[in-house]
């Protein structure tokens, strides 16, 4: 047996994702739907190992700039073909060598003698496009070494030279199978030319309207029947058939372990271009993100993937010089305030991983925690009451945060009287500020938004509607539920008035 494996010259085989980072909390992966966002990259039946990639920020500027230039190189239309043609090839060997694990043994051999030869063809014309395309990032740099080493090997070549003999052996086999009631006759096929007497059998349709017909291959389920006649072919061949059996002897696994791991590799950059793809086609943009060393945020035009994939969705802007961190966010009920929060969460994380994110322009820190604080469902209180669970989770994010954190919180401390709610809330977001850390608070509580140091943010509406953009400024004069009661004059004053009262009367 002989295992077609090779070492590239320098050590050992280099990822196509750099590093790994490590998996998020589950409390953050559920709060800014990363989960579900994941679901949609990767789709039904989503592989294991690219939803883990998905879920493990790095908190390293270098490993994400690794990963960002592979995206640079792949973004290009003609080097994205050549990967998924390779991925693509690589995954029709190991279907063909899944299928030769449940066949006949004599159909087994072909099976496998087509899989090695998609392998070697796989492996050459990758290598071939490779080094016509401008590639720069050390990734793929690193993958056409390692292929160039691989093809080069005296193993691969080996199995190269068995594959192509026996496909010369099984190029010989002509068997002429005769059929007479229950009979079948197995017998070695003389060459004769049968093209002239096909064509007279059809010859009567010569002039007729046809549609055309695109034959499919196919290595359909076979019976005891085909076995049987296969086994007839065999005897008939068998010299041919043990060419065709060395060569699964000599080279039974084929595919190396290194080009497995560089096709799960690439799967993670492709799936996401395609992704992306998918959603620029609908005129969003897309941007490689950099990190700031002075604190500073400037992120313009990011909206929420999955809003955008499944309809519409509003872009909208950040920024800071990095002086004041601390943003609050106030406005009216279904504003878009709670998403624009997740969004941005959505965002920085995204970046953490090292894929473009969905923004026109992305400047940021490099964020090495996101902490989220986001309602929880009666149910899932633990025997605490809701505002025991807020004290309980702010006073977890504040042992945690540090000036590299980001804090996305929904309605801390809503739970409570507004004037012990403001109480607390500002406490926390003193406290925030006191470690340098990043904090998105969405929040009823107005008085928040005029703390010394915050930048307030407010959702703008238009005809009593949302708009969905929110952009600085002060927090609202009325909110929604007091402009509807004004809107039918239901106001108090409108109400002491119709009932014949002074509207100035108190009760």
């Amino acid at each position: 047996m002989i295992v077609v494996r090779v070492t590239p010259i320098g050590g050992a085989r280099v990822s196509l994702l750099g590093s790994r980072g490590s998996k998020a909390s589950e409390r953050v992966l559920w709060d800014l739907r990363i989960e579900e966002l994941v679901d949609d990259i990767l789709g039904k039946g989503k592989d294991q190992f690219l939803a883990d990639v998905f879920k493990e920020p790095l908190t390293d500027r270098d490993a994400i700039a690794f990963r960002q230039r592979v995206f640079e190189d792949l973004m290009d239309e003609r080097a994205y073909a050549v990967a998924r043609g390779f991925v693509e090839g690589v995954k029709e060997v190991s279907r063909l060598l899944s299928l030769e694990a449940d066949a006949y043994e004599e159909f087994g051999y072909g099976l496998h003698l087509d899989a090695a030869l998609a392998y070697v063809n796989t492996l050459e014309a990758t290598l071939s496009s490779l080094r016509g395309l401008n590639v720069r990032s050390e990734g793929l740099i690193h993958f056409i070494s390692y292929l160039e080493d691989l093809v080069r090997s005296e193993g691969f070549q080996a199995l190269k030279g068995l594959a192509y003999k026996a496909k010369a052996a099984r190029d010989r086999i002509k068997a002429r199978v005769s059929i007479s009631g229950d009979r079948i006759r197995v017998t070695e096929d003389g060459g004769e030319d049968l093209s002239s007497r096909v064509e007279r059998l059809f010859s009567r349709f010569k002039w007729q309207q046809v549609r055309q017909i695109r034959f499919t291959s196919s290595y359909g389920q076979m019976t005891h029947v085909h076995a049987m006649i296969l086994r007839g072919i065999y005897d008939i061949f068998k010299e041919d058939f043990d060419v065709m059996r060395k060569l699964k002897e000599e080279f039974p696994n084929i595919i190396d372990e290194g080009v497995k791991s560089f096709t799960e590799e690439l799967e993670f950059y492709l799936r996401y271009i395609e992704y992306m793809n998918a959603i620029k086609s609908k005129g969003y943009k897309f941007s490689i993100p950099q990190f700031t060393e002075d604190g500073s945020i400037h992120v313009k035009g990011f909206y929420n993937l999955l809003l955008a994939r499944k309809g519409t969705a509003v872009a909208n802007d950040i920024r800071t010089s990095g002086q004041r961190r601390v943003f609050v966010i106030t406005g009216m009920n279904s504003s878009g305030k709670t998403t624009f929060a997740i969004t941005f969460g959505q965002l920085a994380f995204l970046a953490s991983i090292g894929v473009p994110v969905p923004a026109e322009e992305a400047r940021m820190p490099l964020f090495s925690k996101i902490l989220t604080a986001f309602p929880i469902e009666e149910g899932r209180l633990e025997g605490l009451s809701r505002l025991e669970e807020d004290v309980v989770r702010a006073l977890d994010i504040l042992r945690a945060a540090d000036d590299r954190t980001l804090i996305i919180v929904n309605e801390l401390f809503s739970a409570t009287t507004s004037d012990e709610g403001f109480e607390l809330a500002s406490r926390f977001i003193k406290e925030v500020m006191s470690r340098d850390s990043y904090l998105i608070y969405v929040t009823f509580i107005t008085r928040l938004a005029s703390l010394e140091g915050v930048i307030s943010l407010v959702s703008q509406v238009k005809d009593g509607r949302p708009t969905f953009k929110i952009v600085e400024g002060g927090p609202p004069s009325s909110y929604m539920a007091v402009q509807i009661a004004a809107r039918h004059q239901l106001l108090y004053d409108d109400v002491r008035g119709r009932v014949g009262g002074d509207p100035h009367d108190t009760v």
